[in-house]
């Protein structure tokens, strides 16, 4: 599942570095540049809800083969935009990549579902993002050694990225899915949201999910404008600092897994917080090269921990009959932040410049902070009482 995830999240990466650079060279204005990264997230957040609730109907693998087969009608329409440099149609390929993120997404409960304990959660956990590491270098690679290769675009990362994801289904069919298919005998369908959207644990794992991706994806998203069309920097060097905050975000997995299973789980959200705080002051000190490479470092750092701790946090939430409709109403909230930060990325670019983004970064890191605070103390209390 994990080597599923990995070839899913390299057509992910490889959007990252390229969805703005195309945006900007074909779009009709450049202040819609970032606009393919966007429609790509909205494409996750439409199909949160419907992945899970399909995968409860079909199964795990049937759902997980259908958003692959979705991404590459994406990927084939995007070879073909990229050729003709047509920004609307490249929009909907990005839409149709989008959808299988949500689908991808949805690996990760798999693997806790297949562990018996809190320490197997944390084990599954870091093992699926450490094999993101592959996508991390795999995506900006193809998309960086796509740009010429067919034609004067980047078509060939679109074909390159096709290969990535034919061997993720041919791995995928390999999978011994456990029984996930809706029980007709099931009282989910009885249970009303608000049983765990109320609960202290799902506000904290889901909110934190969201500011988590959400700044992450503002400030990502922002980042190859910035340093390739505004600053100058060559595309290589900024494919270096995607390539360095990707695997930023999956390389710690081992580390923060086994704090995990120490019960860090407050201090693991907070301190990711903290290293956002430090991402916006080295960001904020300059524009070159290393300040960018050092910022997008520490960001994945921080969205790892965040993220790691959100997720294991997530099931404590919800009963097992619930366990699909809290699974997508937690996707659906995380990539709606997701989808606000990516669109409002190039409007607060060209509008207030880079520090016009990172400013958006800090407010909502400390806001989310106090937050987060406020919730563990009132969690602290109650426990004192009892």
């Amino acid at each position: 599942m994990s080597a599923v995830m990995a070839c899913g999240f390299a057509i992910t990466s490889m959007m990252v570095l390229l969805s703005g650079i195309i945006g900007a060279q074909i779009a009709p204005n450049p202040q819609y540049a970032t606009l393919p990264m966007s429609v790509m997230v909205i494409g996750g957040a439409v199909a949160a809800i419907p992945a899970a609730i399909l995968m409860q109907h079909i199964g795990r693998k049937a759902g997980l083969a259908a958003g692959i087969l979705i991404s590459l009608s994406g990927l084939a329409l995007g070879f073909y935009a990229s050729l003709t440099a047509n920004f609307w149609l490249f929009l909907l390929a990005s839409f149709l990549i989008g959808l299988n993120a949500a689908f991808i997404q949805q690996g990760r409960f798999v693997i806790m579902e297949n562990a018996t304990n809190e320490k197997q959660v944390a084990d599954g956990l870091s093992l699926a993002l450490m094999a993101n590491l592959i996508a991390a270098y795999i995506g900006p690679e193809i998309g960086s050694r796509g740009e010429g290769l067919i034609g004067a675009s980047f078509a060939g990362a679109f074909a390159l990225s096709a290969v990535v994801l034919v061997c993720g289904l041919v791995i995928l069919v390999f999978y011994q899915e456990l029984n996930t298919k809706l029980d007709s005998n099931s009282t989910s369908s009885k249970q009303p949201l608000g049983t765990f959207l109320k609960h202290p644990l799902f506000i904290l794992a889901a909110g934190s999910g969201a500011i988590g991706y959400g700044v992450m994806a503002l400030v990502m998203t922002a980042t190859p404008i910035s340093m390739h069309e505004i600053d100058g920097h060559s595309i290589e060097q900024t494919k270096g600092v995607i390539q360095t905050h990707i695997m930023a975000m999956f390389l710690p997995s081992l580390l923060s897994g086994s704090l995990l299973k120490r019960g860090f789980k407050v201090r693991l959200i907070l301190t990711g917080l903290a290293i956002y705080l430090i991402v916006t002051g080295i960001a904020f000190s300059g524009v070159s090269v290393m300040h960018y490479w050092w910022s997008l470092l520490l960001l994945g750092l921080g969205w790892n921990l965040i993220f790691m701790t959100s997720t294991a946090m997530l099931p404590q939430s919800y009963s097992e009959d619930q366990k699909f409709k809290a699974q997508a109403a937690n996707d659906f909230i995380i990539f709606s932040f997701q989808t606000i930060a990516a669109f409002a990325a190039g409007w607060l670019l060209y509008n207030f410049q880079w520090a016009g983004v990172l400013w958006i970064a800090l407010i909502a890191t400390i806001s989310w902070a106090l937050v987060v605070a406020f919730i563990a103390l009132s969690q602290m209390k109650k426990r004192a009482a009892r």
